[in-house]
């Protein structure tokens, strides 16, 4: 008797610690940055003289996208871009107030 009593508890706690966490978790929503948000970033890293890389690959379409709302700046964009892919050598890191 007290053996059952026993293993109906050990059910009962194995059963409440496995299927108790399996609540399905929250999703989160991932919005893809904006042209102006990626060009900001990569410019910003390479200002503190990170190594151009992969994402050099990408200027173009962060160019276009970043045409869609302002000409002007996909214009300077574009040939920082181009300077920066042509001489990638020749960054400097940028130094504090000090």
């Amino acid at each position: 008797m007290m053996t059952n009593k026993w293993f109906l508890a050990g059910a009962l706690l194995f059963g409440t610690l496995t299927l108790g966490g399996c609540t399905s978790k929250p999703a989160y929503d991932v919005k893809p940055q904006a042209g102006l948000e990626q060009a900001r970033k990569i410019l910003n890293d390479y200002a503190k003289g990170v190594t151009p890389g992969s994402e050099q690959m990408s200027f173009a379409d962060i160019v276009e996208d970043v045409r869609k709302t302002d000409a002007g700046k996909a214009q300077t964009l574009e040939q920082g871009f181009a300077a920066i892919s042509r001489n990638p050598g020749t960054r400097r890191p940028r130094r504090g107030p000090c």
